[in-house]
């Protein structure tokens, strides 16, 4: 059985279709779900960010209006959120959502992924000073500064 985020979720995905954006409200789309606001503000942040190729804008007031646009169109704004994203440090698991979403655009494919995500595993970042997440984002951006330089064209 879903839980209620999984089916906000869906519902939400379902009302973008294909459209390039989805304008909605905060308070309403709470009421309709009979959940606090805070709930849909968990999964926005959760399912509707960068690393799964949202970009989602906020405005207060107004019931607080959010705007949800699929990144496909905004290649530029989506691969600069990205690198603001890894700043210094990324765990294993926002790592593999952004590789994910990576290959979905076809700017790496299956193998690229593979590769990248078995170099930037625990495992092989293991070490006595717990530097992991500071190397994995580290070389994430080396990688992706040489490889999709031309993507967002």
């Amino acid at each position: 059985m879903s839980n209620i985020s999984d089916i906000i979720e869906a519902f939400i995905i379902d009302t973008l279709g294909e459209a390039e954006h989805l304008d909605i409200s905060r308070n309403e789309l709470a009421n309709y779900f009979n959940v606090a606001p805070s709930q849909i503000n968990y999964v926005l942040s959760t399912r509707f960010n960068y690393e799964r190729g949202f970009i989602t804008e906020s405005k207060r007031g107004g019931g607080g209006h959010i705007t949800i646009m699929r990144a496909d169109d905004h290649n530029s704004v989506w691969l600069s959120a990205i690198f603001d994203r890894l700043g210094q440090d990324i765990d294993y698991r926002t790592a593999c959502y952004i590789l994910d979403e990576l290959a979905n655009r076809g700017a790496l494919d299956d193998a690229q992924v593979e590769v990248l995500k078995t170099a930037t595993s625990p495992n092989a970042l293991s070490n006595p000073f717990k530097l992991e997440n500071h190397l994995r984002a580290q070389i994430l951006k080396r990688i992706l500064l040489k490889d999709i330089k031309n993507f967002e064209e």
